[in-house]
């Protein structure tokens, strides 16, 4: 069934959106650039077809504006986009959308991953099985995590636990050194570091106690 468009108004100033109307009454809005392509203009008449095919192509108009609006604050891994995404928009306009950023390079999971080790590295050192720990809840495979932690050596992660080591340590001053050690211990094993690499930062810096 055919309706007729009646009437095609900008919705404020500079807004590139418009409403359209069809047999006097509004039906919906949409890019600008949709009325452009579907040659849309007052009196044409259009099946239901056509009608739904224009509303799809602008909600994957409004995915896509609105990841971009995301990329711009912060990265996203794949996973993360998706949810934000699925919390708007319907499947079709999520996966173009997305299939779209990955091919543009904006989601890059592996990229992503290494900016986190290395933000955590400078900013709050944590032994790789909580890194691994914190990409697996952002949605990162597990092959992906594996190659960007496999770049952090055991002579790397020891001085990371060293830094956290003797930056909480002076905590424990007033404590006596057993304390100390079951204290540092729980500690460093809750930021993800291994049982050995523990084992040999204590007897480091319980030896300079």
């Amino acid at each position: 069934m055919e309706k007729r468009i009646t009437d095609i108004q900008s919705q404020r100033k500079n807004s590139p959106r418009k409403s359209i109307y069809l047999d006097g009454e509004f039906f919906c809005s949409v890019d600008g650039a949709l009325i452009i392509k579907f040659g849309l203009r007052i009196g044409l008449s259009i099946d239901e077809d056509v009608l739904r095919k224009i509303i799809q192509e602008d909600e994957i108009l409004k995915a896509k504006s609105y990841a971009f609006d995301l990329l711009v604050r912060r990265s996203y891994t794949q996973k993360e986009m998706y949810d934000k995404l699925a919390q708007r928009y319907a499947e079709d306009a999520i996966s173009t959308t997305m299939e779209t950023l990955e091919r543009l390079g904006y989601i890059k999971d592996e990229e992503y991953a290494k900016n986190w080790v290395e933000s955590r590295k400078r900013h709050k050192p944590k032994g790789k099985k909580a890194l691994r720990m914190e990409l697996m809840r952002k949605g990162i495979d597990k092959g992906t995590i594996s190659r960007v932690l496999s770049e952090i050596d055991d002579s790397e992660e020891f001085e990371m636990a060293m830094e956290v080591a003797k930056k909480q340590i002076k905590r424990y001053k007033n404590l006596e050194p057993n304390v100390v050690r079951r204290r540092l211990y729980g500690f460093l094993e809750r930021r993800g570091f291994d049982y050995e690499t523990i084992n040999d930062v204590l007897r480091y810096v319980m030896s300079e106690e």
